[in-house]
């Protein structure tokens, strides 16, 4: 509900933005009631699931539609509300999937709920059984720690930390990243979506704050984000043997890291996830993948300006890997011209490299 505009405008404004290769990765449906966000009171489970067999629709119409123009990718992002998540998620990864809920209507479709439940319900009979396109790839996302969101609002991260925190935000970081490595165990995804989401509204509790002297040799907007820098990165020892594990099991299958740009929208001072664990991730070998996170066409390439290049820079950052889909190859001339590579495959993609050097990043 939160989403703007429609897939094709996402997909033009990606062409528009000079993209070769985009990855479209819906929100997998929840398939409980008590997993509703506040802002889907007027819904329910069929509608979820009705809009995202729509998306895979849409996403394989555009997918051919603009084939000469983009290379897209069709995906999934995950929730995760326990194990049961998992066989959820090999449910909609499984090939030649159908759906009873029709064909979508590509001139009204939307990526808001009201208006996509609109041009399935008018139809009045039931249409014959749709397959629906193979999901190429997924995000491996946790947004929810037994059941509470965390990225919704402030006053529900809150109610996380005293719910399932004990007021403790130690507490609520350990369970956040043991859900998040057996959603990693289970799954094994492509792509390790916000890796280090649970400190999204960090600053706001109370007592988590770690100053340190001002140094007289920087100016007052460097201290300033050097403070919300240590304060949004401030992990525990115990902590910390969570996050390496959970990053070493990645790097051991092969999985790409997002660097997820829309962190600096949140007013995060890095993007996910924030610098200490990217620096671990860069230090076992771990590979990193530009993400927007994208919510509608005004997003397309958010932040992929010179400061993010700057800061893939600072990072030591000379290569940036991506996806590819494993039965195409000639589309890929112009970046193995520019020294892409094929590194290794999953099952429907593989993953291929590019120097830093080779992106062209925005003027602003």
């Amino acid at each position: 509900m939160h989403a703007k505009g429609t897939l094709e405008q996402v997909v033009q404004s990606a062409i528009q933005r000079g993209f070769t290769i985009y990855g479209l990765s819906e929100h997998m449906p929840r398939y409980r009631p008590d997993q509703l966000y506040p802002e889907e009171s007027h819904l329910t489970t069929q509608d979820l699931e009705r809009m995202y067999d729509q998306f895979l629709q849409e996403a394989v119409r555009l997918q051919q539609k603009y084939k000469d123009q983009i290379c897209l990718l069709i995906g999934l992002e995950t929730e995760y509300f326990g194990p049961e998540s998992i066989e959820y998620v090999r449910n909609l990864r499984q090939p030649y999937r159908q759906t009873l809920f029709g064909p979508t209507d590509t001139s009204s479709s939307t990526t808001t709920a009201t208006a996509t439940a609109t041009t399935l319900t008018t139809a009045g009979t039931v249409p014959p059984p749709i397959t629906l396109p193979q999901v190429q790839y997924i995000v491996g996302s946790l947004h929810h720690i037994h059941g509470i969101p965390l990225d919704f609002s402030q006053e529900l991260y809150l109610e996380a930390l005293e719910k399932v925190g004990h007021g403790s935000w130690q507490v609520l970081f350990r369970e956040y990243f043991d859900a998040q490595f057996q959603m990693l165990q289970g799954l094994q995804p492509e792509v390790v979506g916000h890796l280090d989401l649970v400190r999204i509204f960090f600053s706001a509790i109370n007592g988590c704050h770690h100053h340190q002297g001002k140094d007289q040799n920087k100016s007052q907007e460097q201290h300033e984000q050097e403070t919300a820098r240590q304060n949004q990165n401030k992990l525990t020892p115990d902590l910390w043997e969570l996050v390496r594990r959970n990053v070493d099991y990645v790097v051991g299958y092969g999985g790409l890291f997002e660097l997820n740009s829309r962190a600096w929208k949140k007013g995060l001072a890095d993007a996910y996830p924030q610098r200490d664990i990217l620096e671990h991730i860069l230090s076992k070998g771990g590979r990193i993948t530009l993400s927007d996170d994208s919510h509608g066409p005004d997003d397309v390439g958010m932040f992929y300006n010179p400061n993010l290049k700057a800061y893939l820079e600072q990072m030591k950052i000379d290569q940036v890997y991506y996806l590819a889909p494993n039965d195409s190859e000639d589309i890929y001339t112009e970046h193995a011209s520019q020294g892409a590579k094929v590194n290794e495959s999953f099952q429907h993609v593989h993953v291929r490299s590019i120097p830093l050097a080779s992106l062209k990043f925005y003027e602003n």
